[in-house]
């Protein structure tokens, strides 16, 4: 059977396997996300911030994303330096194999994603693989450079342990909230008691791990939702109404805050 094409958020629909170049001074999707395929980020550049179940890597140093299905990650960037970074995405279906071996390689995805700062010369490997991966037409040639690429990521884990920082487990739990509930009102103080902490504490620790303020966090969340929505045809009414916004003017005026522009004018960008 024929596998379903995906829009990864990037405004490229695939099937199967997709590389995808991208240099911007912000990240497209700018909260806690998940999808149900695997994902390989390899950022090249920029002043980062990535979480990852309960860890965190934040610098300028060139890093690597790892997310198989399912798994919540977030990818902030700071806008001083220009983001620049190479996707790869595959289905299951593509990387399916009956191979012990290859399914092995699968565990540098970790159970809830895996992040991790690199050498340059690391970097420049990665990067090589990932540009063959895409220049290639085979099918079978391009599974077999993927797993060419999950072998070195491998053997790089096994040398070198992972730069990260743990995260509280009430401020993941924060993020997977909002996540889910980012169409209500959500309240510091409410959100605060649900994690059993207090407000400073809550705010604080959520700036320093996620970089933004929760203010800012929400907004991200009902702005990715409302530009769905628009995309889908809704109304400018009907994303506002859908995505947590009072209205629709408070819409237009948070597009025209974060993009200095209308929702219509952004979506006729897109």
């Amino acid at each position: 059977m024929k596998n379903p094409s995906y829009d990864h958020g990037y405004g490229q629909l695939w099937s199967d396997i997709c590389v995808e170049e991208r240099k911007r001074y912000k990240t497209s999707v700018t909260d806690l996300h998940e999808h149900d395929f695997y994902e390989i980020n390899l950022i090249l550049s920029g002043n980062i911030r990535v979480i990852t179940g309960n860890t965190s890597v934040e610098g300028t140093e060139s890093k690597i994303v790892l997310s198989r299905p399912n798994t919540p990650h977030f990818v902030s960037c700071k806008p001083d330096v220009l983001y620049s970074s190479l996707y790869l995405v595959f289905t299951e279906e593509f990387i399916r194999t009956n191979d012990v071996h290859c399914l092995k390689l699968l565990s540098v995805f970790g159970e809830n994603g895996t992040t991790f700062s690199l050498l340059p010369e690391q970097k420049d490997t990665y990067e090589g693989i990932i540009r063959a991966i895409n220049a290639e037409e085979s099918p079978v040639r391009k599974k077999l450079l993927v797993f060419y690429l999950l072998s070195h990521i491998d053997e790089y884990l096994k040398k070198n342990s992972a730069q990260r920082n743990s995260i509280p487990q009430h401020i993941f739990e924060a993020l997977t909230y909002i996540d889910s509930h980012f169409m209500e009102k959500i309240v510091a103080q409410d959100l605060a008691d649900k994690m059993y902490i207090g407000r400073t504490t809550l705010m604080l620790q959520f700036k320093k791990h996620t970089g933004k303020t929760l203010h800012e966090y929400i907004t991200a969340c009902r702005l990715k939702n409302a530009i769905k929505l628009l995309l889908e045809g809704k109304s400018e009414f009907e994303a506002a109404t859908h995505s947590g916004f009072s209205d629709s003017s408070a819409l237009i005026q948070c597009f025209k805050r974060e993009f200095e522009m209308t929702p219509m004018e952004y979506i006729k960008k897109l």
